[in-house]
């Protein structure tokens, strides 16, 4: 009888000690782990939302619209699909941006874009391109870490990224500056 009860003692203390390492009975690797955080509750669902900003002399300033916005109020941000930003000076739009998606940080007027990113100097003609860029609303800068390719006409740039101020109407391209210039008539 007594030999029975070694291999089922042994299979016993085998599991226990595969249950510890596993974490099933707390103090193993799987408990060391970070807990899981709740997902932000989105408070508010917009679709194809359009918001206007005007200066204190009534002009307009700045239009903001996207296909859809959902705003997580603790954390005062909202997640946009498609969003289109609109810049102007006076009452003339000067830039316009555009992203597949974007999070807009309502505290600091930060707009962050993603995928398929275009920014446009509606004045000048000139488009550029990038996956990803973070405006300063407030200030009207704009600035890419990853690669752009600013197109006017038939002439294309390519760099490792940009900084734009939208009041000056300047883009300054940074290291890795590539160009192909077409004169007219060309």
């Amino acid at each position: 009888m007594e030999r029975r009860k070694r291999p089922w003692l042994l299979a016993v203390a085998l599991v226990g000690v595969a249950a510890w390492y596993l974490g099933f009975t707390g103090g193993g690797p799987l408990e060391r782990r970070p807990a899981a955080q709740p997902a932000d509750i989105v408070q508010t669902y917009l679709l194809n939302s359009r918001s206007l900003t005007y200066a204190e002399n009534g002009s307009l300033t700045q239009v903001m619209e996207a296909a859809r916005v959902e705003h997580i109020a603790d954390t005062q941000v909202s997640d946009l699909v498609e969003p289109r930003f609109y810049s102007h000076d006076g009452d003339n739009q000067t830039w316009s941006a555009s992203a597949a998606r974007g999070r807009l940080k309502h505290r600091t007027s930060v707009l962050i874009l993603r995928e398929d990113v275009v920014l446009t100097d509606d004045k000048a003609g000139g488009v550029l391109e990038t996956r990803a860029m973070t405006l300063h609303l407030q200030q009207r800068r704009a600035k890419s870490e990853v690669p752009v390719k600013l197109t006017q006409g038939n002439n294309v740039l390519t760099a490792d990224g940009m900084y734009a101020d939208l009041k000056h109407q300047t883009i300054r391209l940074t290291p890795g500056v590539e160009g192909i210039y077409v004169p007219e008539g060309s």
